[in-house]
């Protein structure tokens, strides 16, 4: 009889095992779906155009650093027409940059807005960061899951943050839209007269006026109608 008893309840956990397998394989696909949605999420806060537009004037800084001027010339016309349309695309909301914190691991920005004055913040770029020591494996995966980022492959980004196995924190990259469409456009105009060397710290100074935020803060809201070339910063 015992010999029975401990068949039967042989059987029956390996009759619950195929159960158990299945509710395990459940769990992990609503998981990963809820991680997908996660990187989703995140990158959707994105301006596409914000995010291009950002880009350019990175490349054009180096392209001037080359004195590839004419390539630094096309490039700057695209990021202020970039910038035209990302104003149009709803991503931005207005706050006063003393109204949000930024995170610790980048601090203030160089340039910081006139205090109270609101802008319209367009969201170019976002990463995801830890606060835990990783190991090797860990920061090539994080490192991995920022660079698809970049490129929106949000699959990709959820199997990286799935090897990085700890807590992160989304991070946003936030452009003052009317100061660094003044910067571009004064950018733009100093290339047409020959001022390569104005025309680089125009642009230098839309990159150290970008806010970089806890992606908890953004509020995709529809913006007022944007002026372009209204500036509101402090001197630089």
């Amino acid at each position: 009889m015992r010999r029975l008893m401990i068949a039967g309840s042989a059987l029956l956990t390996l009759a619950g095992a195929p159960a158990f397998a299945a509710t395990q394989q459940a769990d992990n696909a609503a998981m990963m779906a809820k991680d997908q949605a996660h990187a989703d999420r995140d990158f959707g806060r994105l301006s596409k155009d914000g995010q291009k537009a950002f880009s350019n004037i990175l490349l054009a800084q180096q392209a001037l650093a080359n004195n590839q001027n004419g390539q630094a010339q096309s490039l700057i016309d695209e990021a202020e027409a970039r910038l035209d349309k990302a104003a149009k695309d709803n991503k931005a909301f207005v706050r006063a940059e003393d109204a949000m914190q930024p995170v610790p691991s980048h601090g203030a920005p160089k340039r910081l807005a006139v205090s109270g004055a609101p802008l319209h913040w367009l969201p170019v770029g976002g990463e995801y960061a830890v606060t835990d020591a990783l190991a090797p494996a860990q920061q090539t995966a994080l490192a991995n899951a920022n660079q698809h980022m970049k490129t929106g492959d949000t699959k990709l980004v959820d199997q990286d943050l799935q090897v990085v196995g700890t807590q992160v924190q989304y991070v946003v990259a936030l452009a003052p839209l009317e100061m660094i469409s003044g910067d571009v456009h004064r950018a733009s105009v100093f290339m047409d007269g020959g001022d390569s060397k104005a025309a680089a710290e125009a642009l230098q100074n839309a990159v150290d006026s970008i806010l970089f935020v806890s992606g908890d803060v953004i509020s995709v809201t529809q913006p007022a109608t944007v002026k372009r070339h209204k500036m509101a910063h402090s001197p630089s």
